[in-house]
């Protein structure tokens, strides 16, 4: 039970299969997205079309700046998500430490091994006197309290998981 770091190892794995996943995609979305903009970019050249033959005189240069705005926008977003939620994760972690008053730094929260094992050694103490009133005749008499220390020690360590 003192060997916590395979929680980091996991973590690491998992992080590193998400991320190559990313890339593993990143073709197919591309082209999606490319699709997705000539079939809107075509859209609204017809419809630019049809209302300036029937006569309805519109500001096109700015519905095409907002057009190209918006699907600017929505392509930079696609393009770069795994960039994007990593920027918000940290900032939203860092923002979440300061607020708290954590002396945690951002490197110690990202490995939740040592997290755990702050929780197995907060809860080593309860764990100790339980095995202090756990002898064979002593058992039976103290059932009570051990079940009452044993809630409080599964309490303390689901705490710091």
């Amino acid at each position: 039970m003192n060997d916590v770091t395979i929680i980091d190892r996991f973590l690491d794995t998992f992080s590193r299969y998400i991320d190559s996943g990313f890339g593993l995609l990143h073709g197919e979305v591309a082209f999606l997205t490319a699709t997705l903009i000539v079939i809107d970019m075509t859209l609204a050249g017809l419809f630019w079309a049809m209302g300036h033959a029937a006569g309805q005189g519109e500001d096109v240069i700015a519905k095409l700046i907002r057009k190209v705005l918006y699907v600017g926008a929505f392509a930079y977003i696609i393009g770069n998500f795994n960039w994007l939620a990593g920027i918000v994760f940290r900032s939203f972690a860092g923002l979440g430490l300061t607020a708290s008053g954590s002396t945690l730094s951002m490197e110690n929260f990202l490995q939740p091994g040592r997290l755990a094992k702050v929780g197995i050694d907060a809860g080593a103490p309860i764990l100790k006197q339980i095995g202090d009133m756990a002898g064979f005749p002593e058992v039976f008499v103290n059932i009570t309290p051990i079940v009452v220390m044993f809630l409080a020690w599964l309490i303390v360590l689901l705490c710091f998981f």
